[in-house]
């Protein structure tokens, strides 16, 4: 994800790109980077089967996991706290697994419908690759390499030839506030003294095991004063910043969340910062254990260029309104009990649900659960024109699908993007197939659905609302725009 002014809700950005592991982003032909990978190896097509004993693990089994699987599910990456692949063995002792996830289409995960338009970098399978796997499962997982014989994926893209590294000013946090969410913003000076134009960026996150997301702001150099009056003020590294960065009129330019790789603009593109200029970010921590100080640092690469196409990032949004069902029942089943819940954990700035319900002309009774659903929409002005690089959708855990429309209702109505089993785990930053352009004066309407029982029983029975916290909710969506 990458950048643009904010407006006020932009700070909202919340898990900006969720996404499993970074492919090649498409930084050589232009493309904004995505979070899902984009490889040769991975629009292959398994050769047809038509019976389990043609299956050859080696040849159409092995290179479909190597490209599509290994990736995410080696090493340190995103998958292996659930799922481990590191060799041959490991496939085939859970070869029923393997075969059930891919005939279901539940992995590799791809969650864009065919009712958007046609993204970049779809790693879903192809029916032969999904025939073959399933095949060869039924034919009992049979190997024709030795077990330890260990998939060596392409490598997770990462900016290796950053021009600068830049960790915190004042250090990191470790969780002293004793609250299970906190969000702390962060000072991330790159001392400049003329003009520079970013390029490529990305965000190294240290406590992994912490580090819930993280969003970065651009800062004029004549902001510095009062952030560095609030960075250790109270007695911590940074400051706690629920909402946004806290000082007022800051530039959106990251959205990271674990697996996410380096943002990588088209050739000739970038965001201006002048000398003075700094970067905030504020990391969303999500505690259920003691952790070191977290250190997350900071990687940029400056462009050549001397005047390149500003890249923008324009914010949208939708009410999250979630009643309690007719079998649960508690205080904080009241709205308003529950907002006044919220507002005592993150404050006025991390509990925007009343103002977002009120902007988009909706009253709180309008928000009905019918067999435990219900669904928040709102229509906005594009605000931006340009060329159509990313687009982003985002909500909780509640989520069950999302949908971004242009000029909905119109001769010309597009959707961008259409999501209709969404999986929190997986949220991306896609990157159109086609070049699609937007204009200022053109609406944006943005849908998000929710789902009652997928809310961890576990929890006090609430009205959910769109607030900061990880069991709170919200309906968020950003185009990343190239302006001419």
């Amino acid at each position: 994800m990458t950048g643009v002014r904010t407006w006020w809700i932009a700070g909202l950005l919340a898990v900006v790109a969720l996404a499993a592991c970074s492919g090649d982003g498409g930084g050589d032909d232009g493309a904004a980077s995505s979070a899902a990978p984009t490889t040769a190896a991975a629009t292959q097509t398994a050769p047809s089967v038509a019976t389990a004993q043609e299956v050859s693990f080696s040849e159409h089994v092995a290179p479909v996991l190597t490209e599509t699987c290994a990736r995410c599910h080696t090493g340190d990456g995103p998958g292996t706290p659930h799922f481990l692949l590191e060799t041959a063995g490991d496939a085939a002792e859970n070869a029923l697994f393997i075969s059930d996830m891919v005939e279901i289409r539940a992995m590799p995960p791809w969650p864009a419908s065919d009712h958007g338009v046609d993204f970049a970098g779809d790693w879903s399978l192809s029916d032969d690759e999904i025939e073959a796997i399933v095949a060869w499962n039924r034919a009992g997982g049979p190997l024709d390499v030795d077990p330890t014989t260990a998939f060596e994926p392409s490598s997770r893209e990462e900016l290796t030839d950053a021009d600068v590294t830049l960790a915190p000013a004042t250090g990191g946090y470790d969780g002293e506030d004793g609250q299970p969410d906190e969000y702390r913003c962060y000072v991330y000076d790159p001392e400049l003294t003329e003009t520079a134009w970013l390029e490529a960026y990305e965000f190294v996150p240290d406590q992994t095991e912490v580090v819930h997301h993280a969003v970065g702001y651009l800062l004029d150099g004549a902001q510095r004063a009062d952030a560095e009056a609030l960075d250790g003020a109270d007695g911590q590294p940074g400051w706690s910043c629920f909402g946004s960065s806290g000082l007022g009129d800051d530039e959106l330019f990251l959205g990271w969340a674990p697996g996410q790789g380096p943002t990588l603009l088209p050739e000739g593109s970038g965001m201006r910062l002048d000398a003075g200029d700094f970067l905030v970010v504020q990391v969303h921590y999500h505690f259920e254990m003691d952790a070191p100080e977290d250190r997350s640092e900071m990687r940029l690469r400056w462009s050549d260029d001397a005047a390149p196409d500003r890249v923008r990032v324009q914010s949208y949004f939708a009410p999250a309104e979630i009643p309690c069902g007719p079998e649960e029942s508690g205080p904080l089943c009241d709205r308003d009990a529950a907002i006044e819940e919220a507002w005592s954990k993150y404050g006025f700035e991390g509990v925007q649900g009343p103002f977002i319900t009120s902007a988009c002309g909706f009253e709180p009774e309008d928000f009905v659960l019918v067999d435990g659903v219900v669904s928040g929409e709102c229509d906005q002005p594009a605000d931006v024109s340009g060329q159509i690089l990313g687009v982003f959708g985002h909500a909780h855990e509640l989520g069950s699908a999302f949908r971004m429309t242009l000029n909905p209702d119109e001769d010309d109505e597009l959707v961008l993007l259409d999501i209709d089993r969404w999986d929190f785990d997986w949220q991306y930053v896609y990157e159109p197939l086609d070049e699609l352009f937007v204009t200022s004066d053109q609406t944006v309407r943005i849908e998000c659905t929710w789902d009652r029982s997928l809310r961890d029983p576990a929890l006090e029975p609430a009205y959910v609302i769109w607030a900061d916290g990880t069991d709170d909710e919200m309906c968020f969506a950003t185009l990343l725009v190239r302006e001419p």
